[in-house]
């Protein structure tokens, strides 16, 4: 099992033309089973979902669709 950690990346949206964090998660190995550089990274956040199209508040309901961000870490899934 590993450790879980929280990265924060700023970078440019050049849907909205602003600066947008990214929220990742990243999970180190620890252990025998540990590599160098081999940590699983999964970006699941940005702070401007909203402005850009990504988030739909419908009622009661918050739906988010990362296939529609221009950033390549959401963009695979």
């Amino acid at each position: 099992m590993g450790n879980i950690h929280f990265e924060y990346e700023q970078c440019h949206c050049s849907k909205i033309n602003k600066e947008v964090t990214i929220t990742s998660m990243v999970i180190k190995e620890s252990g025998d089973k540990a590599v160098t550089n081999e940590d699983k990274k999964q970006a699941f956040d940005c702070n401007k979902k909203e402005h850009c199209g990504v988030l739909t508040i419908s009622r009661k309901e918050m739906l988010i669709d990362w296939m529609e961000c221009s950033h390549p870490r959401f963009v695979a899934g």
